[in-house]
């Protein structure tokens, strides 16, 4: 009789296990095909929602900041569809026409990509703004600036520093030599990204 109740008792568990796991199973299952039927204005909102919004001015040094902290976008809801990696950076605070975001691409430094959306979700215009001419040559110093300010005039700029090396690689003084390459724009009160051609100063 014990014998029996035993084996009773262990069907029983055995079942409500079974039974917990198809149901962890359909949770799982409906979870991602409420992910993949979600129309245009939720997949939209889903993506603009991951960006915090922050106020101008707004300075990124491409190759110097620390970016260590950023989120990767989420890829179920990226609607940027970049070949590079992106990682979340902000949302920008606007007239609330257009939306604008800035994502920050994995290069050979974190380019700020400036994006921007009407309320509904369709793209408006993108642009990258940064130079990209820093590296990691000898006798060689640069820095890629971004800068947005509180009219949401944008400055970019490769700005260098050129100079000989002696035989241990120290600079040689003297022989120094600067220049910086810029575009100037702005983002228009239609969420329209202007900006010149590159420019030498």
């Amino acid at each position: 009789m014990n014998r029996i109740l035993l084996l009773a008792l262990i069907v029983l568990i055995l079942s409500c296990k079974s039974e917990n796991k198809d149901e962890h199973k359909l949770k799982i299952e409906f979870e991602e095909s409420t992910s993949e039927t979600l129309n245009f204005d939720d997949k939209f909102q889903a993506f603009i929602t991951q960006f915090p919004e922050i106020e101008t001015p707004i300075k990124i040094k491409a190759c110097d900041d620390d970016f260590s902290n950023l989120q990767k976008l989420n890829e179920k809801t990226n609607l940027i569809k970049r070949k590079e990696q992106n990682y979340i950076f902000c949302k920008i605070k606007t007239n609330g026409t257009y939306v604008a975001i800035i994502t920050l691409e994995e290069t050979e430094c974190y380019m700020p990509v400036l994006t921007t959306f009407k309320p509904n979700g369709e793209k408006i215009s993108s642009e990258n703004l940064m130079i990209g001419l820093c590296g990691s040559d000898p006798c060689f110093e640069c820095e890629e600036l971004m800068e947005i300010d509180n009219d949401l005039n944008i400055y970019i700029a490769f700005n260098s520093r050129y100079f000989d090396c002696d035989e241990n690689g120290q600079e040689i003084e003297g022989t120094e030599k600067t220049e910086v390459i810029y575009r100037n724009g702005k983002l228009t009160e239609n969420g329209i990204i202007e900006l010149t051609e590159k420019l030498k100063k």
